[in-house]
């Protein structure tokens, strides 16, 4: 038997992570909250590049639905680049980093907080440079990771977020499904993938189609094939997708379709479907019960055990099928080409 990259063997200690940082944060977060009510903040503000950017984007659909918050992303360089401050006197601002070391969230995350707002930092790396530049700080405890493409940090980082608005918003029933949450993480080690790594046999190009707290996810699948697997993945939302993109749709390009909530299974049926009507092939990621569908075949991960929770599922699902397809087209998972481990931008 193959040995396992230490892509595949980070990812897999995600579910014991996960339970370890659940309970911790429970000890943790009630004082952080009490900050938070005291602040008092209108609007949500995040920091981020590259997956940790994935999980901020994910963080404004969770805010968004449990806290009727707007959340908006900032720009780095407006405070790197162009020394810009901004209006965040009543913001609370997301700096979400694996390392915490790049100057440009660094600078970002100290211009918010000079400026009034209430920068929180989710960091992977203890005393980083991001963590000094915040005001409170939530650790996401993935421990190291070596693999150059973020996979626990990743999964850890969004059930931090998760945690935090639960715990924010009282809500017992989110907050009891992400204790349940690790047991159903250690259920995606048997996915079947065989039916994506037919769809993109001989394939260079893809679309990665999601929708609401799906697309965030949608965006980390592109980044993994790109980084990982040399296939050029376009992420669009359903909707995106028919207001133009959908125009270039062809049998030569396959799409993954992530099945979303049912809020949004209208659009991603129809998506589906404009998709096979210009011969596209495609496999449909779905935690359903459905064991087929007329649009194309079926990767069936865990159910979650609370709906909000569900892109976590399919990212933790998905991660050993990026090692598998990296290797069956030649390439190594834990060296992609060109990479390090820690981008440090300005």
């Amino acid at each position: 038997m193959k040995q396992r990259s230490v892509m595949e063997a980070e990812a897999g200690e995600a579910p014991a992570l996960a339970a370890q940082q659940f309970e911790r944060l429970e000890h943790v977060l009630p004082k952080l909250v009490a900050r938070l009510d005291s602040f008092a903040p209108a609007m949500v503000a995040t920091i981020a590049r590259g997956s940790s950017d994935h999980a901020a984007s994910f963080a404004g659909y969770l805010f968004g639905l449990q806290t009727g918050l707007v959340t908006a992303s900032i720009p780095p360089s407006l405070a790197s680049v162009y020394g810009r401050d901004l209006r965040l006197d009543k913001a609370l601002v997301l700096a979400i980093s694996q390392s915490g070391a790049s100057p440009d969230l660094c600078a970002a995350a100290k211009r918010a907080t000079t400026t009034g707002a209430f920068t929180l930092g989710l960091i992977n790396q203890r005393d980083s440079a991001l963590g000094e530049a915040v005001i409170a700080q939530i650790e996401t405890s993935a421990g190291t990771e070596s693999a150059v493409a973020a996979t626990k940090s990743f999964i850890l980082t969004l059930t931090a977020l998760v945690h935090l608005v639960a715990a924010w918003t009282r809500d017992t029933a989110l907050r009891e499904s992400l204790a349940n949450l690790p047991v159903v993480l250690e259920q995606c080690a048997t996915t079947d993938w065989s039916a994506a790594m037919r769809l993109l046999e001989g394939h260079d190009d893809v679309f990665v189609i999601g929708r609401g707290p799906d697309l965030p996810v949608a965006r980390e699948f592109a980044l993994k094939l790109k980084e990982v697997c040399g296939i050029h993945a376009e992420a669009l939302s359903a909707a995106e997708l028919l207001h133009g993109p959908i125009a270039i749709a062809s049998a030569s390009l396959p799409a993954i379709v992530l099945a979303g909530d049912e809020q949004v299974r209208p659009t991603i049926d129809a998506a589906m479907q404009r998709l096979r009507d210009a011969g596209a092939p495609l496999v449909l990621v779905d935690a359903g019960l459905r064991t087929g569908t007329p649009h194309g075949e079926i990767v069936a991960i865990p159910r979650a055990p609370h709906t909000l929770l569900q892109p976590v599922v399919a990212t933790q699902a998905a991660y050993p099928f990026f090692a598998a397809l990296a290797r069956a087209r030649g390439m190594d998972p834990d060296s992609p080409p060109h990479l390090r481990k820690i981008t440090r931008t300005v």
